[in-house]
């Protein structure tokens, strides 16, 4: 769970990961989001988006205090989203695929990254810690094309385009965590 306090959403929870150390200062670690939106604005209209967000990694903890535990690693980011807009009438049938709208609202896309990471937890009690983590990395991000459809027929399509960033990454909150 991330804890911003400043922020519009000051409590919220990007993905679930998990930390398996194989020794005291060694852990695989894997991120997972898996979300789903479904809507029906009108009648007619019925909105998708399904995505899922692979985060696979290993980290090196340093000796730290008894309650401090710094590290180093790294990790890949695997997404993909897919979205689809349905309009149905009695007289007319039609889809968007790739996104919910002509426009690019809710943008389907495949993204492919890696990061270099550092961070530090501090526990608070055996088991329950706070933690804060930076990175830098690069990610691919192709976007869907936007294929809209009129009773079977294709009748316009929009090709997805690119992006390549390189740079930090932060994670501009304060990480709550737990240990089992």
């Amino acid at each position: 769970m991330n804890f911003a306090p400043f922020s519009s959403s000051p409590i919220s929870i990007n993905y679930i990961r998990l930390r398996n150390f194989t020794d005291d200062n060694k852990a695989f670690r894997l991120g997972i989001f898996l979300g789903a939106n479904f809507e029906k604005p009108s009648e007619d209209i019925t909105n998708q988006t399904i995505e899922i967000n692979f985060r696979p990694g290993i980290e090196q903890h340093f000796e730290g205090t008894s309650r401090l535990s710094p590290y180093i690693g790294g990790e890949l980011d695997l997404a993909y989203k897919y979205s689809k807009s349905e309009f149905d009438d009695d007289f007319n049938t039609a889809t968007i695929e790739g996104a919910w709208t002509d426009f690019g609202t809710e943008r389907g896309f495949f993204r492919l990254g890696a990061n270099a990471i550092t961070g530090v937890d501090f526990y608070i009690v055996k088991g329950l810690y706070l933690g804060t983590e930076f990175g830098f990395g690069f990610e691919f991000i192709k976007q869907s094309d936007i294929v809209e459809k009129a009773n079977g027929n294709e009748v316009d399509k929009t090709d997805g385009g690119s992006t390549f960033q390189l740079g930090p990454n932060v994670n501009g909150a304060i990480r709550l965590g737990f240990n089992f």
